[in-house]
């Protein structure tokens, strides 16, 4: 491959990407400081944030099967510009070997994480956003599970100070499980990009709040932030 192109492709994604991060900076703060964004944050109701994720997950709430939800988030990455040019190359090679009759494009899709009163719900989705797995860490595993912090400085950048991190360990059958927790409902970068200032706002109160319920269910999973 000509290294023009790979200079040109490596531009492109990196000019995108840092798009990307400063739109959603912009939207993100509107100039506040970390303690006006704290008290938005607080002053947000249990049926705010009800209201938000049950309208974000109403596809996926039938997988409870009639089980009460109690709280619900998602899954948490967000892609660094490594992963991105990484994706950008690999998706032009795709191209290549169909003479550029094809684009391909990588796609991010959330992982719905269902709180309710028979375990966590981990939903695993298709690129059409419809389910492929589904399963449940019953309660009995929750409550021999663990949850340390963790840092994400890329993450950090794109969210700023009022985020935290953390990860829960989970032991299974077939030996530990590690989920990635944000006190941020954050679907996928690209979603979450296009939120408005309110809806990050409210998305901000479901992080924590689906936090606060897990702790207050399981002892061992209390988390400060």
């Amino acid at each position: 491959m000509p290294t023009t192109q790979i200079i040109i492709i490596a531009i492109f994604i990196v000019v995108a990407f840092s798009f990307s991060f400063l739109y959603a900076k912009f939207f993100s703060n509107k100039g506040y400081t970390k303690e006006d964004l704290d008290n938005r944050i607080k002053n947000m109701s249990e049926q705010e944030i009800t209201d938000f994720y049950t309208t974000e997950f109403k596809d996926y709430m039938k997988q409870l099967n009639g089980k009460k939800a109690i709280a619900a988030s998602c899954l948490f990455h967000a892609p660094d510009n490594k992963e991105h040019m990484k994706n950008g190359f690999k998706n032009f090679l795709y191209g290549l070997l169909t003479l550029g009759m094809v684009k391909f494009k990588t796609v991010y899709v959330a992982t719905p994480l269902i709180l309710a009163e028979d375990g966590l719900h981990v939903i695993e989705l298709d690129k059409q956003e419809e389910v492929k797995n589904h399963y449940i860490v019953e309660n009995e595993r929750l409550a021999e599970a663990k949850i340390f912090p963790c840092d994400n400085e890329n993450a950090r950048k794109q969210l700023g100070a009022n985020a935290s991190f953390f990860t829960l360990s989970v032991p299974s059958d077939s030996g530990v499980k590690e989920l990635q927790l944000c006190t941020e409902f954050y679907p996928t970068q690209e979603k979450y990009m296009l939120y408005s200032f309110n809806k990050k706002l409210i998305a901000a109160a479901a992080g924590r709040y689906f936090l606060k319920k897990l702790g207050e269910a399981f002892t061992n999973l209390q988390v400060k932030f």
